[in-house]
């Protein structure tokens, strides 16, 4: 996230104080609340989905504004991004976003007893109130051992990035009480696994991406729609036809007139994939997937029903708003014994979530093979 490498096509907003402009050579991911929409970067929606849609000009990175109507934007107008808790939610491998507030309070997550540079270790979060951030490098003395350096990756507007304090400056900021440190119990079980072609690791080599500049979802390639959704596709000049399969049958033949912006709409649940033809010519596919998602509450059992028939639930989030971005209380992740019911009662999340009243609004989240989709949050209060 902090090394990513990007040229944007166009210019866009990110957040109230970054604008990205048009070929200016920038690093660090993209930071945007995305929570609204939950496309974050890494969790919700792949490095390769980010840079097929921030190569396309045409795409949702440069045409949406989530911080207007019909968004309720709060510190965000990039579509898609991360931030400070998204960063560390990618890092260490949860299953479950976790806001920045929740991070330290997971049971994996435990208070370091020695609170200065002494106690830390690499991958340790460095949380305060509203931020949260990962120890990715310890410089020591050969000496005897004490911490002259550490690096610090967070995200932070106007992106990520990594940062680098003196052992000296880290027991100042921990000695005033207002950064605390805490460790993942199970670091050593987050696997690596190289998950983007565009940032090499260590000693990985990795040759230059070749895009797609022939057709391509708005969204960015390998995208999640959800039923009921228009899956708009950017084609290039010079076609003539456009072929659509699902499940690699042929589902669709279009002639290619003037708008090269073409709409697909009420699509069945499936996995996609399009390319433009031309005579002989063929292009590559674009890859996309319309996600079956049903969520449904009784209200007067509370009781949460959700379903999906490409897709596989992963956690509740409880908000304050329909809208679902400015107020959120209580990230559950579901059990098997959950997935297999296709139901939970909401009475046993109360507690944590306070006045009930207030966080009336539930929504679920679904994984499928190119990222996850949630639906648009339903009452369960009244």
């Amino acid at each position: 996230m902090t090394d990513l490498c990007f040229t944007p096509l166009d210019s866009f907003v990110a957040n109230p104080t970054k604008t990205y402009y048009m070929g200016q050579k920038c690093q660090g991911l993209v930071y945007s609340s995305v929570k609204e929409m939950h496309t974050f970067v890494g969790v919700d929606v792949s490095f390769h989905t980010f840079m097929t849609a921030l190569h396309n000009p045409r795409s949702v990175m440069y045409t949406e504004n989530v911080s207007k109507p019909p968004y309720h934007g709060l510190n965000c107008g990039a579509y898609y991004g991360t931030v400070c808790s998204g960063l560390v939610s990618y890092a260490l491998g949860f299953k479950v976003y976790q806001k920045s507030c929740d991070i330290k309070k997971i049971d994996a997550m435990q208070f370091v007893a020695d609170q200065s540079v002494r106690g830390i270790q690499l991958g340790d979060v460095l949380w305060s109130k509203g931020h949260v951030a990962l120890i990715t490098g310890i410089k020591r003395d050969v000496r005897d051992g004490r911490a002259v350096e550490i690096e610090i990756c967070e995200g932070v507007r106007p992106g990520c990035r990594r940062k680098i304090v003196t052992g000296k400056e880290l027991d100042k900021m921990l000695s005033k009480g207002k950064n605390k440190v805490y460790r993942y119990r199970y670091l050593e079980k987050v696997d690596y696994a190289p998950l983007t072609d565009f940032v090499a690791v260590g000693d990985e080599l990795i040759e230059p991406y070749k895009y797609n500049d022939d057709i391509c979802t708005s969204r960015g390639d390998k995208a999640c729609y959800v039923v009921g959704d228009n899956v708009v596709l950017n084609i290039a000049k010079g076609y003539k036809e456009l072929e659509i399969y699902k499940e690699s049958v042929l589902y669709r033949k279009m002639k290619i007139g003037n708008d090269l912006d073409i709409t697909i709409n009420e699509l069945p649940y499936g996995s996609y994939k399009a390319r433009v033809v031309n005579n002989q010519k063929k292009s590559d596919y674009t890859y996309w997937m319309v996600v079956d998602l049903n969520v449904e509450t009784d209200r007067n059992d509370k009781n949460v029903h959700f379903h999906s028939s490409n897709s596989i639930p992963v956690y509740l989030e409880f908000c304050s708003a329909r809208g679902g971005g400015r107020s959120t209380r209580g990230i559950f992740e579901l059990t098997e014994e959950d997935k297999e019911k296709e139901y939970v009662k909401v009475d046993r999340y109360i507690d944590e979530l306070g006045k009930k009243s207030k966080y009336k609004y539930v929504r679920v989240h679904f994984e499928c093979e190119y990222g996850r989709v949630t639906n648009l949050p339903v009452n369960w209060f009244e």
